[in-house]
């Protein structure tokens, strides 16, 4: 009968104890990855309807208050903002709209706040 290499003897479970130990790490920083994509994903989606409404307050001249409650609307039904708050203030020749709320976590405890806000010029004729 032939002897076990050298190798094998001194590997002997090593994998498995290297599997089993680096196993949760690597989960811990997948969750992590997820945990980071649904906060960005969150804050994307503020920011794209806080320019959206103020662009359409600038360019359109719509008015600031349906634009808000618009807004807020498509808030509560096509994102993942909870507790969604939309202010668009017309001061002097700018439109800034502000959207706050909480991205969503994936445990109880991990949300986290967005706030973003969007400034675009007036556009029209001025004499």
């Amino acid at each position: 009968m032939s002897e076990p290499s050298a190798r094998s003897r001194v590997d002997r479970g090593s994998t498995s104890l290297t599997t089993a130990l680096l196993t949760p790490v690597f989960v811990a920083i997948a969750f992590m990855a997820f945990q980071a994509a649904l906060w960005s994903h969150a804050r994307t989606e503020a920011r794209v309807l806080a320019r959206n409404g103020a662009a359409l307050v600038a360019r359109s001249h719509a008015d600031a208050s349906a634009t808000e409650r618009s807004t807020l609307a498509m808030l509560h039904s096509d994102t993942d903002v909870r507790d969604p708050r939309v202010d668009i203030v017309v001061s002097g020749d700018v439109v800034t709209a502000r959207i706050s709320g909480r991205a969503p976590g994936m445990i109880r405890g991990t949300s986290s706040t967005v706030d973003v806000v969007e400034a675009v010029p007036l556009e029209g004729f001025r004499p």
